[in-house]
This record gives structure tokens, C-alpha cells and sequence, in this order.
């Protein structure tokens, strides 16, 4: 825990443990957000060796604390399980596709571009495609973070509209939310993900012309996420020339700032004074009062008067007024739909400049808040000034709203005009376009301190210090609001432009610096003003020469000689080629009181062609006699390069009918990021036409079809490599796919399949696979596969992974003449099935408890007499007799490809158990599930709020195929001698696991092992009273292959053995992992246990889980004879920074892994998974210093107190065991 916060609160409790699957120091350390301030380097001549960063802090904090990944929730209703890997980077673990009205598999198509990692179910990826739904309603991090702020339980849309009067209607699935009539739209909240999917998907079969005219998605522009955007002086002010402005006699005065924030410290003397209106807008108790630290600052930097250090700390514009908009909570998260609302109402309510010191995620300007920015900018002449961000010196990082055509964007400097180390760079994602706009002072800038908070780094009681463009952009702002005071008629845009147009240049590049760092010196008497628009816009190949003026006008007395340049360079930072841009002239004379015009010419045939294409920026520079820079003026374009016809075409296998095609992708894999903003999708068709530039692709399209017997087949024939330099037709052969399956010797059924196929581009700029996971249903799935040649350009991996078991139950039909078989199955063959039930803290994040289902079952022998009931209504079972015996029900008004679990249960199946039925067997004509009680309830006020614990049903519920049961049927009605079924199977069964993995192609191989290669594996679940074991898995690593994905294996109880036979590798590692628990009160699930156990597997192994006291202890890593190892997990006993981590394995006499126990996070303290309630403020990644103690009572589990042995350790040491 670190020393600068200790926490104090009462209570007593015991051993302090985490989830088996805690990632270390991931759960220490936060990636910076978008625009928060920027923690402060060690001080000279200190050195600190830091943990490996994770891509994404939220991520990694939330993956910790519940158990290696996180389920989100997409708007189509299926769930992506995401982890970390070891970088810290989103991957995907697992995913489950909601029933679809076809009773197919789910195709889940994953897609890596600019650092950010998407998943999208097939059905949904056309309408991504063509605008209707955005990339961000399935960016993994984006809603993780929703997860971790506790707003997980719905997905949070933004919708816009075609026509105002759609804003009115509602959608099936979804709660209605704020109206946003700047971009024509309204915040809503997806509910039922999976029913508002299906309305959308049943009436549009998921076509964009139809979306918009039916079901939920009618009078629909666009539907978005409603996304988390994230708050990002004595010698900063002289530095920009604010002095020289207050002497001339402009400080603001008469100009209304808003700033929409964190909310206002309005008893602090530098604003108090200021203020003329406050509206909050995140529904905080404490209305607009800032719990930050943030906002406070920010305004004061703009127009603090610097009444609390005598005038020394003055703001840029301290004659200015303030609008207070709090947008942002008090651990910093800001609402997409907050932030639109807030721009609104500063822009309608007198507002000239509106400062912005926030941002969401890198966009390329078209998302609902530069949307908002845009139209309100034009409607009402206000000038939004916006932070690019925080991420880093890196490229294409400025992010939304900063990101917006009309923004005002800033970048950060220190006080040596020097580019701040965090400063985001352009250009801007998509089209290249030129940002940020302009630079500031955002280094160590000291102004006003919110009472009862410590943001930054605390000067005293009324400042602090912060680094950040967050404190760079209300330098801007109070600039513009002297240029406002001076030239009252101006409009928003024109101050925009005469701030750039006398911006110093730095000497910093244009997508660092922008124009240059502002100048209110220079602004506020502008001698030579341009006037003029050098953006030539996106440009169609083949190119022809564009020109273009700019007409400079001089207000002073004497004539000015402007020597003319213009750099223009590639998105890469390469200079354009010779003769691009060309000016009429070198020189230009403006005379007193007139005007010169320049004319500039592009002519982007003179890249031929295998030139650079893409996007271009640069600046017609126009320096006096002395040499320096007077005026700047942007340039862009974007050249598109040449284009060829691509023409897929698919062959369907022989006797194939009813074929449909999902969304066709073309992946760019040559890396020509410059030319792409993300892959071309296009609904599929048997046959298919894009035009696309000059490049190498990949292609891939989903088909579906039946074969001749009528039965469902799927594939997702991928074409890795197509050079494309002339028009190119590529063809799919699906008559030369082999199927996707292992066969053993002996029968066996699915319980889980995936299959994945993952291609990365040349240098891993791209990834781009597609994901099915095929479960156990009431039949098995028919998945194929279309071998492919190498790949020479990038990489190309296929993975397959399975999990069959032996049968859990046989039926066997008995009696003259009857069917000789029956392929009868469970709803699933585990044990139990867990319901999750779901409540938020007072603190607003989740909690959850876990509740077990058992499964009941028939007796594993015996024989029992059937009879047919029709669908199951109480006057057919009465009918039919059923008392003692096996009731045949076929109930198509509540089962088609799936049943309506709830009905089936509570109608059908507990009527058959009031008739003495003994157990049920459901068919239904399409049926591929049975279904399942609800998986999640939500507990609207906290955990004595939740509903009782469903049940499975009173009688076991077995599936059968319709065709079988026709038969069966047919016979019972014959009036012949009675028919009964000897029912067979096991209480435990075997599984047999595989792994098989393809690198730079698809084999196609036949998966056929033989008894001799496989190696077997008995677990052993030992427990001293009954349970489940809940999750289990396995998990095989490989050297010199992807991180593995897990093999779910069946859930079974406590104190059974389960036989697992792997197919035998000579170099691999198999990890098997369980959690397991007791049996509390009301099925609850109590005393929770996980433990990873690593092996190299030796022909016959066994594991014995929990046969043994758990003791804290270290875990040997486990070693194939070549020496490879994967590592047994995170450290124990590390220090980084102030903070160390005592921890150490729980672990049992078989050296299984069950937990790090220790603190592990500096955020919080855990006992038995559930966090303890803070005493103070609770932290954030924006609010990293807490001022305050807290103590515990450690107790261990006799309840005798531990005493506490620490030391403070100095910064420079960082130590490791």
C-alpha cells in the first residue's frame, strides 16, 4: 500500500486473499487516460525501475479482481470474456453468442487496428460496415472501462436520427435517456441486449437499407457507445504574452468562458468572484461542487484573478466570467451524452469560448461529441477549445472531441517552449487531417487547488501543480477570450484562425506543435492578417493540378515584404515529393492598408504510380525580412492511390441448398496504413465486387448452407494473400473444405469447440480473425474448413480447440418394432449450472455472488416405460398416463431452434411432475438448445434485494431429435404393445481435450488420434462436505506458439474423479485449472477455492485438488526437457515505487497454485472477495494522492491480531525476491 495512503476504517476480519489468476503488478499500475493530469517523473538523479505498463489500466484492475477475465456485454446480447495477456493487452478468452432465431453458431470476427481491439458478431458487422452501428459499441477496452466504473449492466448507447420526430419513439429492449438535439439524437440504455437484437435483426435480416426503415433501428442514422471521456501559472501566463495584453487594455473582460469539468470549488477567492451560472450534469449529490481537484484548476488557469496569492497567480483572461458545466464525476469519468448536453446548454447560454480539458478515445472527427462540436460551433459562433490528450509522444493519438473539424486543439509544451513528453500527437486517425491546431504552456502549471482534494501535486492551501495538455488548453481558452473582448464581431472560427495565424512557431513539427505555441503578444496586434482555405480535401486518383489562394491583408501603415515557403509533408513525417505544392510566387509585397493574393497549386500526379498516397500537411510559412515566421497558414489533402476491381466468388460443395453469406471482409495486410482507416466490409453474396487501392489483402467470408440431408453446415473460407495489382477475381471452393472435428475410438459428443483463425499484417500495424465456438447442444454442429497456401506477407495462425465427452445419458427404445435408436442428450452434461447475481456497492461499482443450479439427472441404468403427451398441456399429460414413466413432449409453440427455458420449466415440465412423471424428453423440429435459467439477475438494491435462486426444473429434461421422435411417436400411437426406453450412461464421463494449431497456413488436416497417443490425466476433487467444482479448464501451451486460449472442460461435484485424455505432445505444458465450492444457504456457493496446476504430462498422471491444508509457499516452475516454461504466475514480495507487495502463494501439498495472498493492489483491501468499505475518498487513476490514514485490525484465522512489521524504504531501491 502506498505511503501517501493508508486507509482507516473499523472492523475485524481474516486472511486477505485474491482470485488465483491476479495479474501482480498489473493491478498497481494505470495506464494514463486521455487527458488526465500527468504524474510527475522522479526528481534528478533518481532512478526507478518500473513494471511492465499495461495497455489499459482499467482492464488490467477489473480482469484481477475477478478471476483472470471480464464478461462484457455486446448490444447483440453476447458476451466477450476478456483478460490481459502478458503485455497487458486485451485478448479474448472466451465468447458466447446469444440464440439467434436460426439456431446457428455464432461467427465472432475479431479485429486489432491503432492499438484498439474490437470484437463483432457476424451479424452485426455489415451494419458496422455501412455507418449504421460504430466500431465503438464493440471496443473491448471501452467497455471493460464502462465495467469497471460500475456502469457494465446495460450497454450505454448514443443513437442519432434521421428526422427529429424518430427522437420520440422507442425501441423494444431499450430504456430511453437524455435528448441531445445538437447532433439530432438521445442517450439510451440497451436492456436486453439479446431481445433488442433480435428485433433488429428478425425485421432487417441485418441489411442496412432495411435497418433503417424497420424494428428498432428505424429513422436511425447511427448508433454509437456512450463511451467514458476522462478529465485529462506564474510563469506559464508571461509565456504566452498575456501581460502584453493586459497593457493594451484586453484581460477578458465582457467574454463568458465555460468550462465543463470536474465542477467548481466556488468558495476558492481566485473564481468566486467569476462564476454566473452552474449546471451539473452527472447527477451528483453535491450538485456542481468539485470532489476533483480538476476543474478548479482549469479555471482558475483561464480567469483566476489570483486573489489567494496577492495577484501573483493570476489566470490568462481574469476579467473574463465563468459557466460552470460539471460533466465529469469525482473520480474523473465524464459521459459521452453529459459532455453533448453540457456543450449545448454553454453554447445557447452565452458562452463565446467553451473549454474542453477532456477527452474519450482517438477518433477521425465524425463521432457524436466533434458532431455535437461542429453544428454547435456553426450555429452559435461559439469556439470550443479541447485538450489532444495525454497518451504520449505517438502518432494519430488526438482524441475526441479534439479530434472535431472545428475544435480548437492543444497540444502542451513546458516552460522551454520544449514538446511536453505526453503531449499527443496528429494527425488525426482516418484521413490524416492536421491536429492538434495549436500549442500552450502544460508543465508544472500551479493555479487554484479545490478544497478537500490533492490532484497534482499540492503547493499549499489554495494551489497545486499539474502537468497535462488538460492545463495547457485553458491558456487557449483565456487567449480566445481576449481576442473575443478585442474583437467582439468575430466568430468562434475566426478566432480559431487569427490565434493559429499568430501562433510563435517552435520549430516542433506540425503534429506536434500544430501552428505553433500561442501568442497573445502578437495576436492582439496583428499587422498582416491571412484569408484563405488550403485544404484541398480527399482527392480521387487519377490526380490533375488543384489551386488554391490566399490573400494576405495589411491594417498597418507601411507596406510588408512576405518571404513564402511551404513545407508539406507525408503522413510518416516524409517531405512531399518535388513539385506537389507550388506557389505563384516566392515573395509578396503587401502595401499599406491592402491586400496580396498567393495562389498555391497541388498536383499529386507527380507521385506516378507507386508513390506515397494518403494524407499530406503542411504550412504556407510567411517570414518578414528578419526571417522570422509572421504567418502560418495549414495545407492538407489526401491523395487516393490507384484502384483495381476485387471480385470473390464463392463455390458452394455439391447437393448445397438454402446458402446464405455473412459479411465479406478485405483486410489490408502490406500495412498501407496511410490509404486505410479499417477493413472494407461488404454484405456477403455468392458472388462479390469491391474496388480497393493497389495492395496485398486478405478475404473471408462466412457461408451457411444445408447439405442434402437437410442438416445445417457452416465455413469461413479465408483467401490469406491477394496481390492486387490489376482487376482480380479469387475463388472460394467450399467442394474442397474438410470437416472441422476429432474422432476417437470410442463415441463421443461436443462440449466445446473453437476454432479461430488470426492474420496480422506485415509489421502488426493489423489483425484481423474471425472466432466460432461451437457448445453442447441437442446436436452436434457442423463446422468446415477451406485449406489455405502459406502466407509470405505478415502471419496467419489457426487454432482448434475441443473438448468431447462419452455420453452422459443413452436411451435405447424397447418393445416390438420400434426405432432402433435415440440420440438423446441433457440440456448440458455438468453437474450444475451458476447464476451470477449482480448488485452495485455504495460506491457504484459491481458486486457479485455466485448461486449453483443442479442438474437433476435419470438414473445411469434402467429401464422405464414412455409415453407421448403432445405439447405438454395439463389435459394431454392427463391423457396420457404418465405416472412412472418417460413423457415424450413435443412443444413447438415454445421451441424452435431454442425453448423459452422459463415456460418449458414452470408450465410443461413441473405439469409432467404434478402428473408423477418421472422424467421428460423434449423435440421440437429446428431444436439446437434446450436453454437455461436466467444466467444473471440484478438486485436492484444491494444483495437482500435478490431474487430467489431459479431452479432447473422438477424432472430431468432430456432432447431428442425430432425426426427420432416422429418415429417413436408413431409407434406409441400404433395401440401396439407397450414401448419403454432402457436408459444408459454416467455420472462422471470421460473427456477427451485438444489442442491443434496451424502457423502460416490452414492445413485441413484430419484430426484422427489413436488410443496410443493419448496421455491421461485423472482429477481428483477432494472436499470434506459436498460441492461443485464450477469451473474447470485446460490449457496446453506450446513453445514458439500463441498464448493458448482455454479448453472448458464439464463441471462436476466435489468428492468424483474426472478422466481427461489429452492427445500427447513431446514438448508441451497443460495446465489444468478449478474453482470449486461448498454448498451455503440457498444454493449459494460459499468458501470459494481456485488452484492452476502445471504438468508435463507422462503418459498417466493424477492430480488430487484440495487434498490437503493450504499453506502459503512457493510454486517451482514446471520445465519440458528442452527447458521451456511458462512461467508460474506473478511475483511475490515486490516493491515498485513506495508500494510493496508481500505477497505469496497459497498453494497445497500438491503444489498447485490457489491464490497470491497479500495486498495486491493499492486501491483497495479484499476479505473473501468482497472489498472492504474505504474511509476516505475513493481513488482513481485521477486522483493517484490520498491524503488520509486508514487502519486495519489484521487478525489471522484464530482471530489473533498480526502484527504489522514495515519500514518505509527509500525511492531509489526497487526490489525483487
Amino acid at each position: 500500500m502506498s505511503s501517501s495512503a493508508r486507509r482507516r476504517t473499523g472492523g475485524r476480519w481474516g486472511a486477505v486473499t485474491v482470485g488465483l489468476t491476479v495479474l501482480g503488478m498489473l493491478v498497481s499500475t494505470t495506464a494514463a487516460q486521455a487527458t488526465e493530469p500527468v504524474r510527475r517523473t522522479p526528481p534528478s538523479g533518481v532512478t526507478q525501475k518500473k513494471s511492465p505498463q499495461p495497455v489499459d489500466g482499467d482492464l488490467a484492475r477489473i480482469v484481477a479482481r475477478s478471476g483472470g477475465s471480464v464478461p462484457v456485454t455486446l448490444i447483440t446480447g453476447d458476451k466477450v470474456h476478456v483478460g490481459v495477456d502478458k503485455d497487458g493487452k486485451p485478448v479474448v478468452r472466451d465468447t458466447e453468442g446469444a440464440p439467434r432465431s436460426d439456431g446457428l453458431p455464432v461467427v465472432f470476427h475479431t479485429l486489432t487496428r491503432q492499438g484498439k481491439s474490437y470484437v463483432v458478431p457476424d451479424d452485426a458487422l455489415a451494419l458496422v460496415g455501412k455507418g449504421l452501428l460504430d466500431w465503438s459499441l464493440f471496443d473491448l477496452s471501452q467497455l471493460v472501462t464502462l465495467v469497471a466504473a460500475g456502469r457494465g449492466e446495460t450497454v450505454p448507447v448514443l443513437v442519432t436520427y434521421t428526422d427529429t420526430a424518430a427522437m420520440s419513439r422507442k425501441a423494444a429492449g431499450a430504456s430511453g435517456g437524455r435528448a441531445l438535439p445538437s447532433i439530432n439524437g438521445r442517450s439510451m440504455k440497451i436492456t436486453d441486449g439479446g431481445r433488442w437484437w433480435q428485433e433488429v435483426r428478425g425485421k432487417t435480416a441485418s441489411t442496412p437499407a432495411a435497418a433503417r426503415s424497420a424494428g428498432s433501428l428505424a429513422g436511425v442514422k447511427k448508433v454509437w457507445l456512450n463511451g467514458l471521456a476522462h478529465v485529462d501559472l506564474e510563469q506559464s501566463v508571461p509565456q504566452i504574452g498575456a501581460p502584453v495584453a493586459w497593457e493594451r487594455g484586453y484581460d477578458g473582460s465582457g467574454v463568458t468562458v465555460a468550462v465543463l469539468d470536474t465542477g467548481i470549488d466556488a468558495t476558492h477567492p481566485d473564481v468566486s468572484g467569476s462564476i454566473v451560472g452552474q449546471v451539473d450534469f452527472t447527477g451528483s449529490p453535491t450538485g456542481t461542487k468539485d470532489g476533483h481537484g480538476h476543474g478548479t484548476h482549469v479555471a482558475s488557469t483561464v480567469l483566476g484573478s489570483g486573489a489567494a496569492s496577492k495577484g501573483l497567480r493570476k489566470g490568462v483572461a481574469p476579467g473574463a466570467k465563468l459557466l460552470v458545466g460539471k460533466v465529469c464525476d469525482d473520480q474523473g469519468q465524464c459521459p459521452d451524452d453529459g459532455i453533448i448536453a453540457a456543450m449545448d446548454w454553454a453554447a445557447h447560454s452565452g458562452a463565446k469560448i467553451v473549454n474542453m480539458s477532456l477527452g474519450g478515445d482517438p477518433t477521425d472527427g465524425t463521432d457524436p461529441m466533434s458532431q455535437a462540436l461542429n453544428q454547435l460551433s456553426r450555429d452559435t459562433g461559439t469556439l470550443f477549445v479541447v485538450a489532444a490528450g495525454n497518451s504520449g509522444f505517438v502518432a494519430q493519438k488526438v482524441v475526441a472531441p479534439g479530434s472535431a473539424d472545428d475544435a480548437l486543439t492543444v497540444a502542451a509544451v513546458d516552460k522551454s517552449d520544449d514538446m511536453a513528453s505526453f503531449s499527443n500527437r496528429g494527425p488525426r486517425i482516418g484521413d490524416g487531417a492536421a491536429k492538434p491546431d495549436i500549442a500552450a504552456p502544460g508543465v508544472d502549471i500551479v493555479a487554484a487547488r479545490a478544497a478537500g482534494t490533492t490532484m497534482g501535486t499540492p503547493v499549499d492551501q489554495y494551489y497545486t501543480a499539474a502537468d497535462g495538455t488538460s492545463m495547457a488548453t485553458p491558456h487557449v481558452a483565456g487567449a480566445a477570450a481576449i481576442v473575443a473582448q478585442q474583437h467582439p464581431e468575430l466568430t468562434g472560427q475566426q478566432i480559431k484562425t487569427l490565434l493559429m495565424d499568430t501562433a510563435t512557431d517552435l520549430g516542433h513539427d506540425l503534429y506536434a506543435q500544430g501552428a505553433g505555441r500561442v501568442d497573445l503578444a502578437t495576436a492582439t496586434n496583428p499587422q498582416v492578417v491571412p484569408k484563405g482555405n488550403l485544404n484541398f480535401g480527399r482527392l480521387a486518383y487519377p490526380h490533375a493540378p488543384v489551386t488554391k489562394k490566399i490573400t494576405y491583408t495589411n491594417h498597418g501603415d507601411k507596406a510588408v515584404t512576405l518571404h513564402l515557403s511551404a513545407p508539406v509533408s507525408f503522413a510518416d513525417g516524409r517531405p512531399a515529393a518535388a513539385g506537389m505544392i507550388t506557389l505563384d510566387r516566392d515573395e509578396v509585397v503587401v502595401p499599406a492598408d491592402g491586400s496580396a493574393e498567393v495562389a498555391v497549386t497541388l498536383d499529386g500526379g507527380v507521385l506516378g504510380t507507386d508513390g506515397a498516397y494518403g494524407g499530406y500537411n503542411g504550412l504556407l510559412s510567411a517570414r518578414d525580412d528578419s526571417g522570422a515566421i509572421r504567418l502560418s497558414s495549414g495545407i492538407h489533402t489526401f491523395l487516393e492511390a490507384q484502384k483495381f476491381p476485387l471480385a470473390l466468388k464463392v463455390v458452394l460443395p455439391a447437393g448445397a441448398t438454402d446458402a446464405r453469406y455473412g459479411t465479406a471482409t478485405f483486410t489490408p495486410v502490406d500495412d498501407q496504413v496511410h490509404l486505410h482507416a479499417g477493413p472494407t466490409l461488404e454484405a456477403g453474396a455468392a458472388t462479390l465486387t469491391e474496388q480497393l487501392f493497389r495492395g496485398t489483402y486478405a478475404a473471408q467470408i462466412p457461408v451457411t448452407w444445408r447439405d442434402a440431408a437437410g442438416e445445417w453446415q457452416q465455413a469461413q473460407p479465408l483467401a490469406p494473400e491477394i496481390g492486387l495489382t490489376k482487376a482480380t477475381t479469387v475463388t472460394l471452393d467450399l467442394r474442397k473444405a474438410t470437416p472441422l472435428s476429432v474422432r476417437y475410438p470410442e463415441s463421443t459428443e461436443t462440449y466445446m469447440t473453437s476454432d479461430s483463425v488470426n492474420r496480422v499484417s506485415a509489421t502488426g500495424q493489423w489483425t484481423m480473425g474471425t472466432v466460432v465456438s461451437l457448445g453442447y447442444g441437442a446436436g452436434e454442429s457442423h463446422w468446415w474448413t477451406l485449406p489455405t497456401g502459406k502466407v509470405s506477407v505478415g502471419t496467419l495462425t489457426h487454432d482448434f480447440y475441443s473438448s468431447r465427452t462419452t455420453p452422459v445419458v443413452t436411451m435405447r427404445p424397447t418393445g416390438h418394432g420400434v426405432p432402433t435408436g435415440l440420440s438423446a442428450r441433457y440440456g448440458t452434461p455438468d453437474a450444475a449450472l451458476s447464476q451470477t447475481q449482480m448488485w452495485l456497492n455504495d460506491d457504484g461499482d459491481p458486486s457479485f455472488r455466485e448461486a449453483s443450479i443442479p442438474i437433476p439427472r435419470l438414473p445411469v441404468k434402467g429401464h422405464l416405460p414412455v409415453v407421448d403427451a403432445g405439447t405438454g398441456t395439463p389435459a394431454e399429460l392427463a391423457k396420457a398416463h404418465v405416472k412412472g414413466g418417460l413423457v415424450l413432449l413435443t412443444p413447438t409453440d415454445i421451441c424452435q431452434t431454442s425453448c423459452d427455458f422459463a415456460r418449458l420449466r414452470d408450465e410443461r415440465v413441473k405439469a409432467a411432475a404434478d402428473a408423477g412423471a418421472v422424467g421428460v424428453l423434449v423435440a421440437a423440429p429446428d431444436l439446437t438448445t434446450l436453454g437455461r435459467p436466467t444466467e444473471l439477475d440484478q438486485c436492484a438494491d444491494g444483495p437482500k434485494s435478490c431474487p430467489a435462486v431459479q431452479s432447473y426444473g422438477p424432472l430431468p429434461i432430456v432432447t431428442v431429435p425430432y425426426a427420432q421422435a416422429e418415429s417413436l411417436i408413431k409407434r406409441i400411437k400404433s395401440d401396439r404393445s407397450p414401448v419403454g426406453i432402457s436408459v444408459g450412461g454416467s455420472v462422471v464421463p470421460r473427456v477427451y481435450a485438444a489442442r491443434y494449431h496451424d502457423e502460416g497456413q490452414i492445413k485441413g488436416d484430419a484430426y484422427r488420434p489413436a488410443k496410443g497417443d493419448l496421455d491421461r490425466v485423472d482429477l481428483h476433487f477432494h472436499a470434506a462436505r459436498p460441492g461443485v467444482v464450477h469451473q474447470l479448464a485446460w490449457m496446453q501451451f506450446l513453445q514458439n506458439t500463441p498464448t493458448a486460449s482455454q479448453v472448458t472442460l464439464p463441471t462436476l461435484a466435489t468428492r468424483q474423479t474426472l478422466t481427461v485424455l489429452v492427445e500427447r505432445h513431446s514438448d508441451a505444458i497443460s495446465r489444468f485449472t478449478a474453482s470449486w465450492a461448498d454448498h451455503g444457504a440457498d444454493s449459494f456457493l460459499t468458501h470459494n477455492r481456485s488452484e492452476a496446476n502445471d504438468l508435463v504430462l507422462t503418459g498417466k498422471d493424477d492430480i488430487h485438488w484440495n487434498a490437503g491444508p493450504s499453506v502459503p509457499g512457493a510454486v517451482p516452475d514446471v520445465r519440458t526437457k528442452s527447458g521451456f516454461s511458462v512461467g508460474a504466475g506473478p511475483c511475490s514480495g515486490c516493491r515498485q515505487g513506495d508500494t510493496f507487495y508481500p505477497t505469496v502463494y497459497l498453494t497445497d501439498s500438491g503444489g498447485g497454485r490457489q491464490a497470491l495472498i497479500g495486498i495486491v493492489d493499492d486501491e483497495l483491501i479484499t476479505h473473501d472477495f468482497t472489498d472492504m468499505p474505504a474511509c476516505g475518498p475513493t481513488p482513481s487513476a485521477t486522483l493517484p494522492n490520498l491524503d488520509y490514514t486508514c487502519d486495519f485490525d489484521l487478525l489471522n484465522a484464530s482471530g489473533h491480531e498480526i502484527e504489522r512489521q514495515t519500514e518505509h524504504l527509500p525511492d531509489e531501491s526497487y526490489l525483487t525476491p
